[in-house]
């Protein structure tokens, strides 16, 4: 049984990211736990995780010429190892592997090309270090408390140009250019067939060498899951996000940043000793964004594997 809760709590919600995917570069395309794959509980030390995802998410924003669209498609490749080096102090990094096709629509609805980029993106390394704990055998629960630290790493390539030599838009770029520092406070309270848990966060952007900065946001996530059989746990979050404008040379940049909420249903499945798969969505329920924004689901499917 703590297996399977080891094992579900380090493949359990991100991000939507809509989390906080660490390829992620738009202002309000993340938003639950920055660091999913560490893991909501700690770990017996030595243990050591693999876990590979694929990601899509879909944007419109307002673009630079008036009553036209810039449209983001993104697919990511995300592998994430974790390990727990000691009691109590979970490590992680997420390497992505990102693909975006930007176009953009104008006023008729002729979509012309913009961008079509694929590359290593910007990487995030962050640890989780549960502090406190209570354990009541009456009624079989657990409690912990924990807080996490990370940063994203400005490793995607940020400075790519088209055919004609311009710079490429910083939504169409592979990587931010910026490091993304962030830290937070995450409660878990598990039972038998059971377990919800909850965190909030905060997450900075710095400016890239081209004066552009990502807006600063606050995240936050609430997750019940169940366990019916022993191969098989369903859940059902709620994950929100709130973030400033983007920043350009200390300008406000339109169309950026603002609020979204997300219900996130997600699945886990045993499909061999040690081995989950896992699928779930981010789906925008709620949103308060600025300016021309439509932001679609985050899809996430993949599969982890916990060394003993």
């Amino acid at each position: 049984m703590n297996a399977f809760f080891r094992t579900v709590a380090a493949v359990g919600v991100a991000l939507l990211g809509l989390a906080s995917s660490p390829a992620l570069a738009c202002s309000v395309c993340g938003c639950g736990d920055p660091l999913i794959g560490v893991g909501q509980v700690a770990g017996p030390a030595g243990q050591f995780g693999l876990e590979l995802d694929g990601q899509y998410l879909y944007q419109k924003a307002g673009a630079e010429m008036p009553g036209s669209l810039d449209i983001l498609n993104q697919w990511s490749l995300l592998l994430t190892a974790s390990y727990t080096p000691v009691k109590n102090v979970n490590l992680v990094v997420t390497l992505p592997w990102v693909w975006k096709d930007l176009k953009n629509q104008d006023m008729d609805g002729t979509t012309t090309p913009t961008s079509n980029l694929n590359g290593f993106g910007d990487m995030n390394v962050g640890f989780r270090w549960f502090f406190w704990e209570d354990i009541d055998l009456g009624s079989r629960t657990r409690q912990t408390l924990s807080v996490s630290a990370s940063t994203f790493i400005p490793t995607g390539n940020n400075s790519a140009v088209d055919a004609d030599g311009a710079r490429v838009d910083e939504h169409g770029q592979i990587g931010t250019g910026g490091w993304g520092p962030n830290a937070g406070l995450f409660y878990r309270l598990q039972g038998d067939l059971w377990s919800a848990y909850a965190g909030v966060w905060g997450l900075y952007r710095t400016t890239n060498p081209y004066g552009y900065r990502f807006g600063a946001a606050g995240l936050w996530t609430a997750v019940g899951q169940y366990q019916p059989l022993d191969w098989l746990a369903v859940a059902l979050g709620i994950d929100g996000r709130y973030a400033g404008y983007d920043r350009q040379d200390g300008v406000n940049v339109e169309s950026t940043g603002g609020f979204v909420l997300a219900a996130v249903p997600a699945v886990y499945a045993k499909v061999f000793p040690g081995g989950w798969l896992l699928a779930k969505a981010q789906l925008p329920i709620a949103t308060a964004l600025n300016g021309i924004q439509t932001i679609g689901a985050v899809v996430t499917a993949g599969i982890r594997y916990e060394f003993e």
